[in-house]
């Protein structure tokens, strides 16, 4: 299969902004009020996002900020409800079996993509044997995934060399964005995406780097996800000029930080706090092949007392978030409580185990930076370890390729932000497993092999246990240094409601509506 190409260039930040704050194309001039008050008749939805993707292929996707890119075009096989909750969408109704081992999905037999091509079983097996091979940065998530059957026009069976408990979540996201497979080798894959979703993207109206344009998709199978005639996404790096957007009506939402929260609220900008990631370090060389001294425990456990996450919370976060020491939400079966106040900052008790492993003297700890980070955060990160006898070599990066460079194998560590969904196997197999596109150096031990065979191996209230051994196991060997669960915050005009999405810190396209 052909690899896509790499087509999509950020403009200079100064530029954009120009862009945005100067071209509009908001809802505002498409048949709602100016600056947003007393809005009606809303019929474009305009969000201003931080980032933008690379490709608009759908194996290249990734979760978070990108959902919204890909929405629009690509209907999933589950529709992932605001809470999570798994939903009918491609896929009328799924069964897996009792020794899970096999899934089996029944498709629509109404659906249509926008070359006219129909939806079928082989559709879905292509685009699910395309996703695993092509090299994306979430082609893990269907590791589990040994092949796959099409056993009619409209069923398809997944099977599985072990059980995933993550499978169907997964299919409510990247894995299970289906295109038209006339696309696959297409020269514009990256560019010109083929769906079946409620939106196609209008090309004409598109301008990476500017603003990204998606028109409602006639004879649509399920008109009433369609809220608007008109989706636009425009990117745009400076977070106060995305504001200044929200805050006059040009733009609809945007993704903030703590820092603007109380600005936006002086503003009568409504603020939703979502329930948002775990931030931190995330110590990817566990196995001491670039550093070699990551490869002791006794060093990761310094690195987590050395950090004064209460500190980076109110300094970074305002105080929005709560401290942890654990990766997984309190609303997964693998939460502990305890677990959150695991490694206290403890300047002492770090330069003690630096010293019991070995190293009087510190050591040196190369990780990557980019524009997108607060810029308090790698200068505070450098004092704090430095207190404890540890030099971090800051590497600076271009914020398009911030991910790609965290993932590529050449750091041992990296600040990272990961989501907090409900099911636990979901971070586990984001992060944890051999196979995860987190666990950059496929790390694994005889201890956590044993705990993850032994978690998809069991149900009920034994599976549960196993989760919480299993993170108990990850703390204690401190695989990550979490910091805290920060509450995102995200912005939005008067002229639209929005259900905030579980798990994401963007709420998916469906929850958007026309303020009443």
């Amino acid at each position: 299969m052909k690899a896509p190409k790499r087509m999509y260039r950020a403009l200079a930040l100064a530029a954009t902004a120009a862009i945005f704050l100067s071209g509009c194309g908001s809802s505002a001039n498409n048949g709602s009020s100016e600056g947003g008050a007393g809005a009606k008749s809303v019929t474009t939805l305009t969000l201003a996002s931080g980032i933008e993707p690379q490709s608009l292929d759908p194996a290249m996707s990734r979760e978070a900020q990108f959902v919204q890119y890909f929405q629009p075009v690509f209907d999933t096989l589950i529709r992932r409800d605001a809470d999570g909750t798994p939903q009918p969408m491609l896929a009328t109704k799924w069964e897996t079996a009792k020794d899970g081992k096999t899934l089996t999905l029944t498709l629509r037999d109404d659906v249509t993509f926008t070359d006219n091509a129909k939806l079928t079983a082989e559709a879905v097996k292509g685009n699910l044997d395309r996703f695993k091979v092509t090299g994306g940065p979430l082609a893990g998530a269907l590791a589990s995934v040994a092949s796959v059957d099409v056993v009619d026009a409209v069923t398809v069976k997944l099977n599985l060399s072990k059980p995933d408990p993550a499978l169907i979540y997964a299919l409510g996201g990247p894995s299970g964005y289906i295109q038209s497979p006339a696309n696959f080798d297409s020269p514009t894959v990256d560019t010109q995406p083929i769906g079946s979703g409620p939106y196609e993207l209008d090309r004409a109206a598109t301008t990476p780097g500017s603003q990204y344009t998606y028109v409602k998709k006639a004879d649509y199978w399920a008109p009433e996800l369609q809220k608007f005639e008109k989706i636009v996404i425009k990117p745009i790096k400076d977070e106060n000029a995305r504001f200044n957007a929200v805050r006059s009506g040009q733009a609809d939402g945007m993704i903030a930080t703590a820092k603007i929260v109380k600005a936006a609220e002086a503003a009568g900008v409504e603020v939703k706090m979502v329930p948002g990631d775990w931030q931190g370090l995330s110590l990817l060389d566990r196995a001491g092949t670039l550093t070699p001294e990551l490869a002791k425990v006794e060093v990761r456990q310094a690195i987590n007392y050395a950090v004064d996450k209460d500190a980076i919370l109110q300094n970074v976060g305002q105080g929005l978030g709560v401290v942890t020491s654990q990766i997984f939400s309190p609303a997964s079966d693998a939460y502990i409580a305890e677990l959150d106040g695991a490694y206290d900052y403890d300047v002492d008790k770090a330069k003690s185990l630096l010293k019991a492993a070995g190293l009087d003297n510190g050591f040196t700890l190369k990780m990557p930076t980019s524009a997108d980070m607060d810029p308090a955060l790698a200068p505070t990160i450098t004092d704090q370890l430095a207190k404890a006898g540890i030099t971090v070599e800051w590497v600076d990066v271009p914020a398009a390729q911030y991910q790609a460079e965290q993932q590529s194998g050449k750091f041992p560590a990296a600040f990272t932000a990961f989501g907090q969904p409900v099911v636990a196997w979901s971070a586990i197999s984001t992060v944890a497993t051999e196979s995860a596109p987190w666990n950059v150096f496929k790390f694994s031990t005889s201890e956590s092999k044993t705990l993850l065979d032994e978690i998809v191996n069991t149900s009920g209230e034994e599976s549960v246990a196993k989760q919480q051994e299993l993170n108990k196991y990850l703390v204690d060997n401190a695989w990550f240094a979490p910091w805290y669960r920060i509450d995102q915050p995200y912005f939005i005009s008067k002229n639209v409601s929005v259900e905030v999405q579980s798990g994401q810190p963007v709420p998916s396209i469906y929850n958007f509506e026309p303020a009443k």
